[in-house]
């Protein structure tokens, strides 16, 4: 039963990964990052909570309107200028750094949060040849009031399934960022 859900589950985040795509390009390597990182591995013996999360995710991963709010977004984000090997490059690089700071005890008011902040402001703008301006900011605070809530959810009950205690560790980094963010301009 195990095998079968993974499966089953990996040809639904497809399906929902093409519903956002619409026909669009979509950066193979990107997909599949997305894919496997988003793709759980089910317990042998899962709990009525690791079967409520499944069931959870599965249901919002066939949600036709939360797809397309994301295509609405991704066709913001993949146009022809899009690089998403320096997106990914300068996410990596940002929540190591968010990471750390979180593991000293520094909140995203600090001045290192400010660095952290107008760095990924900068990297993120170059990878969508942006410019890293108040436009561009807002644009990045709108999108994650949009979306985080749903995507924390998403990790923690990947959490669940996991059969760790549910948090959003990609969500706490994005939090502290988007925090730090506020402080620009």
């Amino acid at each position: 039963m195990t095998k079968i859900s993974k499966t089953e589950f990996r040809a639904a985040l497809e399906r929902f990964y093409d519903d956002v795509a619409g026909g669009a390009p979509m950066d193979a390597a990107w997909k599949t990052k997305m894919m496997d990182a988003g793709t759980p591995d089910l317990p042998d013996d899962p709990t009525a909570e690791q079967v409520d999360a499944w069931a959870e995710l599965m249901e919002m991963l066939s949600d036709k309107a939360y797809a397309a709010e994301m295509r609405a977004h991704m066709s913001d984000l993949w146009t022809q200028e899009f690089d998403p090997a320096a997106y990914a490059q300068a996410a990596d690089a940002t929540f190591a750094r968010v990471r750390a700071a979180i593991d000293n005890g520094l909140g995203p008011q600090s001045a290192l949060g400010r660095e952290i902040a107008a760095e990924w402001l900068a990297q993120s703008a170059r990878a969508m040849k942006r410019a890293p301006d108040q436009v561009f900011l807002d644009w990045q605070l709108e999108q994650y009031r949009k979306h985080h809530a749903r995507s924390a959810r998403y990790q923690e009950l990947m959490a669940v399934l996991q059969g760790q205690a549910p948090q959003a560790p990609t969500g706490r980094e994005w939090s502290w960022v988007i925090d730090a963010m506020k402080q620009l301009f």
